[in-house]
């Protein structure tokens, strides 16, 4: 127990997600430098009735939590919270605006694998994956996710000086030929 409202809040709470990888980042209060703030995180799924602790990140000196587990089901909805422990003061909750994992988080870049030969190129993209939360769990890709995912691929010859451009939607590889 402490007394709220005896720090000021946390600042700049927000998602930070990547592949459905969905990690809480805040800023420390401002004009505590110097004092070792702890912070307290929960979290609430949207239509649920009672904000839920995350252990891992109860009492901890750093300035993120991943929620990436608890977020899991991207078509849910969540907020999250944190408060500055400092003794026995702490702040009010800073809370997040509405989490939406499907429409929110960014998907990553491709992998790329380029075969060449003597006037041709063939391009392979492979959309990457959506974060898991074991290793021995079986990979999605966010293609499947997202079915109208579509890569901007431009290559140039640098001989010829000529660009080609095309979209890449996951469906197929990508070859083109060169003429000199």
């Amino acid at each position: 127990p402490c007394v709220s409202g005896g720090l000021p809040k946390p600042t700049n709470v927000t998602f930070l997600s990547i592949n459905m990888k969905n990690i809480l980042q805040w800023n420390p209060p401002e004009g505590l430098q110097g004092i070792e703030v702890t912070y307290t995180v929960q979290y609430f799924i949207y239509g649920q009735k009672k904000w839920l602790n995350k252990s891992e990140c109860s009492n901890i000196s750093r300035t993120y939590c991943d929620l990436s587990a608890e977020t899991s089901d991207y078509e849910h909805q969540y907020y999250a919270k944190v408060k500055a422990i400092w003794e026995a003061n702490c702040s009010k909750w800073a809370e997040t605006g509405r989490f939406y994992p499907f429409l929110e988080t960014q998907i990553g870049p491709p992998e790329v694998a380029l075969t060449t030969e003597e006037k041709s190129i063939s391009i392979v993209l492979t959309a990457p994956e959506k974060w898991k939360r074991n290793p021995e769990d079986s990979s999605v890709s966010m293609q499947q996710i997202y079915s109208n995912l579509k890569y901007n691929v431009s290559i140039c010859n640098t001989k010829s000086n000529r660009m080609v451009s095309t979209k890449w939607n996951g469906m197929y590889n990508i070859r083109t030929t060169f003429h000199s």
